[in-house]
């Protein structure tokens, strides 16, 4: 990993500051992507202490725009992208007594959104022979199984795992080489935006 570039969505705290911070510590340059600068900043700083290196672009991954002039940015600066992390997303318990409009949300959030930005790099990338990208992104269990006051969340981790698959297929079909896709399924993980959450019983057995 040394001297590789990477970009974490969602990577200013939570699963995507840790593998930002795993990435670093390993030599990576880290561009660390979210929507709160703040948040960004300092985390960034933590990573720097630490002695890696840390780059902050502020955006929403729902503005599919902005997000690849950021990708088109990183690339032409680096003259290469090895690393992509696809983990921004969120859970919120909903009920069929949540409205649809906020289960739409959700959905985008957690499944538009990332395909659609997988789709891009594979599209953009895939001509680039000598650049070779690993697409890594963070599913959820709820992509394996139907848990309680999941009608947004474990829908939207399904079809995007769903829309991987069939991104996976397309590359084996046309011989792309140069991009890998993976996919992690982490358990509820005891992040500090999901203790409320934890301590109030709605979601159980949460994993470090």
């Amino acid at each position: 990993l040394e001297q590789s570039i990477g970009i974490v969505t969602g990577g200013s705290e939570g699963i995507g500051f840790g593998i930002a911070s795993a990435l670093a510590s390993r030599g990576a340059h880290v561009y660390l992507v979210a929507r709160t600068l703040e948040k960004l900043e300092k985390a960034q700083k933590k990573i720097e202490q630490q002695g890696g290196k840390a780059y902050v672009r502020s955006a929403d991954i729902t503005d599919i725009e902005a997000m690849k002039d950021i990708i088109e940015n990183i690339y032409r600066n680096n003259n290469r992208l090895d690393i992509f992390v696809n983990n921004a997303g969120t859970w919120k318990g909903q009920s069929i007594d949540t409205s649809f409009n906020e289960i739409r949300d959700l959905t985008n959030f957690d499944m538009m959104a990332p395909y659609e930005l997988t789709h891009y790099l594979i599209h953009r990338f895939k001509a680039e022979k000598e650049n070779t990208l690993k697409i890594l992104t963070i599913a959820s269990q709820a992509a394996l199984q139907v848990m309680d006051s999941g009608l947004g969340y474990g829908p939207a981790k399904m079809g995007l795992v769903a829309g991987l698959f069939h991104l996976e297929k397309e590359l084996q079909r046309e011989s792309i080489e140069n991009i890998k896709l993976y996919r992690l399924y982490p358990n509820t993980v005891a992040t500090e935006k999901m203790m409320p959450a934890i301590r109030e019983g709605k979601v159980q057995d949460p994993v470090s």
